[in-house]
């Protein structure tokens, strides 16, 4: 096998490599809409990690407190805008997203995504608000 070769088979790999995190990054956007868009605790557990670790203005939470407070009176609502989303893989299985949203409820996120038998959940998740 040539120089050229090789050279022409790494290119391709560092392609292939780009196109599935492009692809994972997009699958991840659509899962933080959804969690955002969620209604209940219900339409939500499911992306949320069971060892969940989050952090917020009140401090150190888990799964449960975030179930909860999707499921209270003083859940936001509305539509949820999010953007300047960012994705970054740290490996195959574990990306980091950062992104802001609006109104009602505008914030900074940071999640760190875990891929779990085939399925991306958050492992744990970051929150600061935006302050005008």
């Amino acid at each position: 096998m040539n120089m050229t070769t090789i050279l022409g088979c790494l290119v391709c790999l560092i392609m292939a490599g780009a196109v599935a995190n492009a692809d994972e990054s997009d699958a991840l956007v659509m899962l933080d809409k959804e969690w955002g868009q969620a209604e209940s605790a219900a339409a939500v557990e499911s992306l949320l990690a069971d060892d969940l670790v989050a952090l917020d203005s009140d401090g150190v939470g888990d799964k449960a407190q975030i179930l909860e407070a999707a499921d209270s009176d003083d859940a936001p609502t509305g539509p949820y805008i999010a953007g300047d989303y960012d994705v970054r893989f740290l490996s195959e299985d574990v990306a980091v997203m950062v992104h802001s949203a609006g109104e009602p409820d505008p914030h900074w996120s940071m999640h760190v995504w875990q891929k779990r038998d085939g399925r991306w959940q958050v492992a744990a998740t970051a929150t600061v608000p935006i302050v005008d």
